[in-house]
């Protein structure tokens, strides 16, 4: 079994498991290492090495996932051969890998879920009755999705959400980014579309990718206003009313229809509602949809499971106006649905037999008590902070005149918060003082910590 002793950089920026993972991944580029040569354990190179078990368990990971190390089940860790240059440049993880490996106590991000909640019994259940009573599942199934999950969609969203559709409106997809590609290719050459400042980068990406110009239409305490999206030259806006990210407003009734007024305007404009975290309002009367308000020709709808079910439920859905949907029916009859026939029929099932609105509610009584705790960690902090953004979703935003040391100071103590200014598009000449934590991927002993770290 190989060992070996690194001398961290006493004076290097670097964390310990990246200065470990580049010394391992050096040694196995440099032959030093043998093919099928067994690494130590884990416990055993901490106290080697005098660090922490987890700075060595980070590092094997990002080994293992760039393909230097082989991970066998209750044997260990194992040298594989890399067919590679012995000098050269300096191999690096992927930016997104070092990220999402950074040792954190608590990291409150916003695209996290509950996942001890997910009902996975039932899910289990369904998927195993699903699969072994419909064989003919395995043919190919309707490009737009399967008229079955297609028909719950629309029941559901016409009862939770005032949605008026018809399943042949709804187009399944494997996530909101397919979609939203799909309707680039829909959408004639030259469209404009405006996009909420700040707001997703993704999105933003993905329009400018499918040939869109895009604008940023800076908000207010209501959301983006028909004023202001009036000054660009857009014939689409893009808006997330039910709880926009990342400021958490809740676009009121007064400017939604203000929207579909801009929108009714002129000929060829339209609204793309993305419902984001609609299920999780927690006022007694959440706000119809604006697809639900009057006019749905004007609106085009999007939502996704993988918001209230699982980030890995790649089930997304979006509901095309009439005419946007028989051209739809022309230009991509031919397509092929992009998610499984056995999940489509799982998901309608536990939507038809009511398993998906007991946990909704169950789900929901969990973020709300979640975010009472941490609304009260923050109000309780020895800094002067203003909470805001807590009427709905899964996150809360916060102002404080001491934003960036409350950043620094939970991160040095591996709390990791969000700056609200990361999510601007267009350039902003001072700081927000705002901060951004998401509460579904937490619990209670983070949030703790978080209150004890603030006090």
């Amino acid at each position: 079994m190989y060992n070996f002793t690194i001398n961290f950089g006493a004076g290097s920026k670097k964390p310990l498991y990246e200065q470990l993972y580049e010394h391992i991944a050096g040694e196995i580029r440099e032959r030093k290492l043998a093919e099928d040569e067994r690494m130590p354990s884990k416990r055993g190179l901490a106290a080697h090495l005098g660090i922490s078990v987890n700075t060595v368990e980070t590092a094997y990971e990002i080994l293992v996932q760039e393909g230097y190390l082989v991970s066998v089940p209750k044997s260990g860790f194992y040298v594989r051969y890399i067919d590679a240059p012995t000098a050269g440049g300096e191999f690096r993880a992927a930016e997104e890998e070092r990220e999402r490996a950074e040792e954190y106590r608590a990291d409150f991000r916003t695209g996290a879920a509950d996942m001890r909640s997910f009902p996975y019994a039932t899910w289990v259940k369904l998927s195993k009755e699903t699969m072994y009573a419909n064989p003919d599942l395995l043919n190919s199934g309707e490009a737009k999705g399967d008229y079955e999950l297609r028909a719950c969609i629309a029941k559901y969203l016409h009862e939770f959400r005032g949605v008026n559709c018809s399943p042949r409106q709804v187009i399944v997809g494997a996530g909101i980014e397919y979609l939203l590609m799909l309707l680039c290719e829909l959408s004639e050459n030259g469209r404009r579309c405006a996009i909420e400042d700040p707001g997703y980068e993704k999105i933003d990406l993905i329009l400018r990718n499918g040939g869109f110009d895009v604008n940023y239409v800076p908000l207010d305490e209501k959301g983006i206003s028909a004023e202001e999206l009036s000054k660009t030259d857009a014939d689409t806006v893009y808006v997330t009313p039910s709880h926009q990210f990342p400021t958490g407003t809740v676009m009121p009734i007064d400017r939604r229809i203000q929207l579909l007024k801009w929108a009714e305007a002129e000929e060829g404009r339209y609204i793309i509602e993305d419902d984001f975290s609609c299920e999780f309002n927690y006022s007694k009367r959440p706000i119809t949809a604006i697809q639900g308000i009057y006019n749905s020709e004007k609106v085009i709808y999007l939502n996704t499971f993988s918001r209230t079910l699982a980030p890995s439920i790649r089930i997304a859905y979006m509901v095309l106006p009439q005419r946007l949907s028989e051209e739809y029916e022309k230009h991509f009859y031919r397509y092929s649905s992009t998610v499984p026939r056995f999940d489509q029929h799982t998901l309608a099932r536990f939507i038809s037999e009511n398993y998906l609105s007991r946990y909704l509610n169950r789900l929901k009584n969990t973020y709300r008590k979640r975010r009472d705790a941490l609304t009260d960690a923050l109000r309780s902090s020895r800094y002067p902070i203003e909470v805001g953004g807590d009427r709905a979703g899964v996150h809360i935003v916060f102002k404080s005149p001491a934003a960036k040391e409350i950043l620094a100071y939970t991160r040095e103590r591996g709390i990791k918060l969000y700056n609200m200014d990361d999510y601007y598009f267009t350039r902003r000449t001072s700081s927000s003082n705002t901060l951004i934590a998401g509460y579904a991927g937490v619990d209670a002993e983070d949030i703790n910590y978080l209150k004890e770290v603030l006090s």
